[in-house]
């Protein structure tokens, strides 16, 4: 993620009298921060056996992952969200029975709304 920052600097040349306040707008890159403390420590053995900064193993270990997962074909068909609706519309399917319930009598209640049970 890309976030932008103003710096604001003052340059005072006193050999002029003047003062100058630069202002200027830096493109920088928010931080990641773990706060899972069973991957803190699995980043840093792996630093630790690479003989690496935590940030150098992880930047290679994900840039392997990355390279993996572009290796495996995706369809839509394995995506999340389309299981789930296939799952929505085979239950959409299921056909209603003659005198169900209610929705107030499955959760016992009568037509003042005063408990069955």
């Amino acid at each position: 993620m890309w976030s932008v920052m103003t710096l604001r600097s003052l340059a005072v040349l006193p050999s002029f009298g003047e003062i100058y306040i630069l202002d200027k707008e830096v493109e920088y890159r928010m931080a990641l921060s773990i706060k899972n403390l069973e991957v803190e420590q699995l980043a840093r053995e792996l630093a630790r056996r690479r003989r690496v900064s935590v940030t150098e193993a992880i930047r290679q270990s994900l840039e392997r992952e990355v390279a993996r997962e572009r290796l495996v074909p995706r369809d839509e068909s394995s995506d999340l969200f389309q299981r789930l609706m296939a799952i929505s519309d085979s239950g959409a399917q299921i056909p209603r029975r003659e005198n169900a319930m209610t929705e107030d009598e499955i959760l016992g209640y009568d037509d003042l709304g005063i408990p069955t049970r």
